[in-house]
This record gives structure tokens, C-alpha cells and sequence, in this order.
């Protein structure tokens, strides 16, 4: 037996058939949007940090060129630099070539590095 709300409700799909197959054709293009729009932004993330090359003359040059440097250590995302003379060291080129900040303690310099500090290390520092 087929009851009053049963019958309204299959005159409803009836009626509403091509606004709701729409409704939920429209609903899909929006997911998959935002899926193709998240990958692409993920993969352009990736190509930022894996395809760039970091030039470690550009890192030498503005710390004053590699006889200013006496001693270097990594510590995570910092590079720690003993200088000899801490005046020539030119801060702007440094930013430019992607050091975040700066730390000055008594006799030591440290770069702080976001990105991959131990990619940066090795290009300054290739001995290592």
C-alpha cells in the first residue's frame, strides 16, 4: 500500500528532477575544483623548495667572502657563523638569497633559515 506522502513525495522528484540532478552535478564540479585547486598550489609548493637552487657564492659574497668566515655549525633551521670581521657582512644580499632573520651574540652571527637550512649548509659549505 502506497500512502499520501509516498505519492507527494515521488511527484516532488518528479517535478524537481532536472533542478536537483543539477544541484548535484554543480556540487561535484565544486569538489573537484577544489581538489585540482589544492594540488596545483601543493605542487607549486613543492617546486619552490625543490627546484630552486640555493647559490652559496651569493651566501659567501655577502658574508664578506669565504676568508671571513672562521668557524660555521647547523643547528636545525640555523646556521651559526664565526666571523672575523662582522662589519662587512651585508645583511640586505643575505635576505635576498633566503635568510629569514638574523641573531647577533657576542662573537657569533646566526642565520635563521625557514626553509631547508641543511640545503642551504651544503651549498654555502660544500666541504661538508
Amino acid at each position: 500500500m502506497v500512502n499520501a506522502s509516498q505519492i507527494d513525495f515521488n511527484q516532488f522528484l518528479k517535478d524537481n528532477a532536472l533542478y536537483l540532478a543539477l544541484g548535484v552535478a554543480g556540487l561535484i564540479l565544486i569538489i573537484l575544483l577544489i581538489v585540482i585547486l589544492r594540488s596545483a598550489k601543493n605542487r607549486k609548493d613543492g617546486d619552490k623548495g625543490g627546484k630552486k637552487k640555493t647559490n652559496g657564492s651569493a651566501y659567501i659574497e655577502a658574508l664578506g667572502g669565504s676568508e671571513n668566515i672562521v668557524s660555521h655549525s647547523l643547528m636545525r633551521s640555523r646556521i651559526v657563523l664565526t666571523l672575523k670581521n662582522y662589519d662587512i657582512v651585508d645583511k640586505e644580499k643575505l635576505k635576498e638569497a633566503g635568510v629569514d632573520s638574523f641573531i647577533m651574540m657576542s662573537d657569533k652571527l646566526t642565520l635563521v633559515i625557514k626553509g631547508d637550512a641543511e640545503k642551504v649548509n651544503a651549498a654555502i659549505f660544500p666541504e661538508q
